[in-house]
């Protein structure tokens, strides 16, 4: 077990963290499979952050973003939603499909996630940035009542700034939270 100290800004300790072994072991293994998937052929064009709806009033929904197994649930209809509106409703069957990685965050809030996406170059009406950007702020979240609108952040991705992307996408990996879905990520 390691110990670190966080200084502020004066140099007085601020708040001690315990950063385990397995932690920097969960979050390197994470970024090396997304390494390997790139090494293997995929060639990652957006970065997408988009959140999940909070439940708001509602103590049902509310509940349902602190669930991780509802969460994962949620995720997984965001995929096949995405999915089917890029190619129909084979697309399982779909050999050439885009090929992408899945992650779940919830950053500093713990009733707030969001997911990360990195995704390969989208089909013809969706592979410019403004109908990308139509596609994950309006058309997803109409689909998706689990999602907010308007709070997808798209970013092109070049192959020289895949690695902070990766590092990112498994930032808050630990012992007890794989922030990338292996079950929805595509190999």
């Amino acid at each position: 077990m390691r110990f670190v100290l966080t200084k502020s800004s004066s140099g007085l300790p601020m708040q001690s963290h315990r950063v385990y072994f397995y932690d920097r072991r969960q979050i390197d293994a994470n970024t090396e499979m997304l390494e390997r998937m790139i090494r293997r052929g995929m060639k990652p064009k957006w970065y997408v952050v988009c959140h999940f709806n909070d439940g708001g009033a509602s103590k049902r929904l509310s509940n349902r973003r602190v669930d991780q197994q509802s969460v994962d649930d949620d995720l997984e209809f965001v995929k096949d939603q995405l999915f089917t509106e890029l190619y129909g409703r084979k697309w399982k069957k779909k050999s050439n499909r885009a090929r992408s990685s899945w992650s779940i965050e919830y950053g500093k809030s713990q009733i707030k996630p969001h997911f990360n996406l990195v995704i390969e170059e989208l089909p013809f009406p969706y592979d410019s940035y403004r109908s990308a950007h139509v596609l994950f702020n309006t058309v997803l979240p109409l689909r998706c009542k689990c999602l907010w609108r308007n709070s997808a952040d798209i970013q092109p991705i070049d192959y020289d700034e895949s690695f902070a992307v990766n590092r990112y996408c498994s930032k808050e990996s630990n012992k007890t939270n794989s922030t990338i879905n292996y079950q929805l990520t595509d190999f």
